[in-house]
């Protein structure tokens, strides 16, 4: 039965597609029963640019809308801490647990855990959080992330 760690790989191997494709290296994996019931990688230049198809937001996207009612029960797992957008966008979800493999000094949501709407943080109060949780890969990952986003500026 595969693990977090095992998971969080899986991540990894979706973090270099996506920069394979030419956007920034970062996955994330829909874990229930422990099947993986969707999955998803940053997408926000190629095919085509589109700035808030973030890894979170592609694999929620792809979850069976079947399943929603069973969200509590779910483990998202991403290469990298959520950001703001990709954090609040999982706590309207209702994801029972999130584990991500590497922090986001740079622009992770979770900086922002005691200064959100009540609401967000009832629901992010009733959400597991763990990580960073594979930082030996994810970290590369992150730092690779800053490259190409320092890249993209310069152009």
């Amino acid at each position: 039965m595969p693990n977090d760690r095992d998971h969080l790989l899986h991540t990894v191997q979706l973090a270099h597609a996506a920069r394979a494709a030419g956007n920034l290296p970062i996955g994330a994996l829909i874990v229930l029963d422990e099947k993986m019931i969707a999955e998803g990688q940053n997408r926000l230049w190629f095919p085509v640019t589109s700035p808030g198809l973030h890894a979170e937001i592609d694999a929620l996207a792809r979850v069976d809308t079947s399943l929603w009612p069973r969200a509590r029960e779910m483990t998202l797992y991403t290469s990298l801490e959520p950001c703001l957008m990709c954090l609040s966008t999982i706590l309207l979800h209702r994801i029972g647990r999130v584990v991500y493999g590497a922090r986001d000094p740079r622009g992770g949501g979770l900086c922002t855990v005691g200064k959100m709407p009540p609401s967000f943080e009832m629901f992010y109060a009733e959400t597991e959080v763990a990580g960073p949780a594979l930082p030996e890969q994810c970290d590369e990952l992150f730092r690779q992330s800053v490259e190409i986003i320092e890249q993209h500026r310069n152009r």
